[in-house]
């Protein structure tokens, strides 16, 4: 494991805040987030998250550091249980309650409007520290999660690297988008 240069794009009242398990070392290296596969962001081109494809060497500025390309100019941001290591094997990735409690105090701090879990390690780490029944990977919205916060929780599968059809992560995203679209529209 290498100590991870990559900085989280964290700010107030994001639409969706991305939360993977840690960076990889290949993200690392090129000090962007998912910048080795195309297929997070390809994901979120097809579920409409975003307007056009963008090249993952640039696209975490682009998506994460900007509103442009984002549906209805909205907010998104990322970070990571795990922030100050990088590795490509997360069997070797161990999160801590530590772990968990930094996480939680971002989101109460930062107030996301979804948060979005992209690993099963963070899924099962987080709800076993919650004490709650950790639930099935890419089940989609999970709900309020974490007491006296208004974020609204969503499990993804993570992009690639699993048995879940890149179909049926799009499909939940778009889910997200639509869960969002009547936030703001003052239906839920």
């Amino acid at each position: 494991m290498e100590k991870s240069k990559l900085v989280p794009f964290l700010r107030r009242n994001l639409d969706i805040l991305f939360v993977g398990l840690n960076p990889t070392k290949g993200s690392n290296d090129n000090r962007h987030y998912f910048s080795v596969n195309q297929a997070f962001w390809n994901q979120l081109f097809a579920a409409e998250l975003i307007s056009q494809p963008v090249d993952k060497l640039v696209a975490d500025d682009i998506v994460f550091g900007r509103t442009h390309l984002n549906f209805s100019h909205w907010e998104y941001g990322i970070t990571d249980l795990v922030t100050q290591y990088a590795e490509s094997d997360s069997s070797k990735i161990e999160p801590t309650t530590k772990d968990c409690i930094k996480l939680i105090k971002d989101i109460e701090e930062y107030k996301p409007k979804t948060a979005v879990i992209l690993h099963s390690k963070v899924l099962s780490k987080l709800f076993n520290f919650l004490d709650k029944t950790i639930p099935n990977s890419n089940s989609g919205k999970l709900g309020r999660v974490v007491k006296k916060c208004n974020t609204q929780f969503f499990n993804i599968a993570f992009p690639h690297g699993n048995s879940i059809a890149s179909i049926d992560k799009i499909n939940r995203y778009k889910e997200l988008k639509h869960f969002i679209i009547n936030l703001h529209n003052g239906n839920n």
